[in-house]
């Protein structure tokens, strides 16, 4: 005889999926770590078992340029989003340009479930790179009514179509109205325009303090180095990155 007292959760109370059982590449394992990805074993195994897509498409910036495509029919949010209405209370959220460029070429992207409650502030959706895993907040609270399955087969439209095919997710919104924190198009421009280049010259800095340990190139017999994570090492790439969209 089976009771509502006798049921056994899958996922105890208080407890959180790791992203990885979230993305379905896990069946089951949890998170001890308050999703602090960046110290996580288990995380830089996953990425090494999911290597980088070769032959990715190339989008018309590069990391660190100045933020170009920015459109006046969608607001921006300090953390790098864009927000579209669709209708009545649902809005979708994506990437903005200047981030889905800074990606290059993202290994997975683990998304929030439909009918989820997110909270503004709070981490809903992770990027997964070859040198760590980029949490992504929610602008709002509300419920999530839709998200691009595209990007399970196709993360890389995060950085060539990123305000339109490469959107993230639509959601209800559940509070009275959208966040104060938005810009507007000129606003956007101005503080990822500052973020874009502190991001670029910490670039610069470390590739010049870092050029002896570049490595073998292709005019010595080496393999061509592809971008600038490449250079400095996914991990290193990925803390500046951090550093400034974190």
């Amino acid at each position: 005889m089976t009771s509502q007292s006798n049921k056994c959760h899958i996922i105890p109370p208080d407890e959180q999926r790791c992203i990885w059982m979230t993305a379905g590449i896990l069946s089951y394992q949890l998170c001890d770590r308050q999703f602090d990805c960046d110290q996580c074993p288990l995380d830089a195994a996953m990425r090494k078992r999911h290597p980088r897509p070769e032959n990715l498409p190339h989008a018309d910036t590069m990391p660190g340029s100045s933020p170009e495509g920015l459109r006046s029919d969608r607001s921006y949010s300090p953390n790098h989003c864009w927000v579209k209405d669709i209708h009545d209370n649902v809005v979708r959220v994506g990437i903005e340009p200047g981030l889905g460029v800074a990606l290059l070429g993202p290994k997975t992207i683990v998304l929030p479930a439909d009918g989820q409650h997110v909270s503004r502030g709070q981490t809903c959706l992770w990027i997964v790179l070859e040198g760590g895993t980029l949490p992504v907040a929610s602008p709002f609270d509300g419920i999530i009514r839709g998200v691009n399955r595209q990007l399970a087969e196709k993360p890389y439209l995060l950085g060539v179509h990123p305000l339109e095919h490469g959107w993230l997710f639509d959601v209800e919104l559940t509070e009275p109205a959208k966040s104060p924190g938005l810009m507007t198009v000129e606003q956007a421009c101005s503080s990822y325009g500052r973020d874009e280049a502190a991001f670029s010259s910490l670039l610069a800095n470390a590739l010049e303090h870092g050029h002896k340990e570049v490595g073998i190139t292709l005019a010595d017999g080496g393999q061509e180095l592809q971008s600038v994570a490449d250079m400095l090492g996914p991990d290193k790439y990925f803390a500046l990155l951090r550093k400034v969209y974190g």
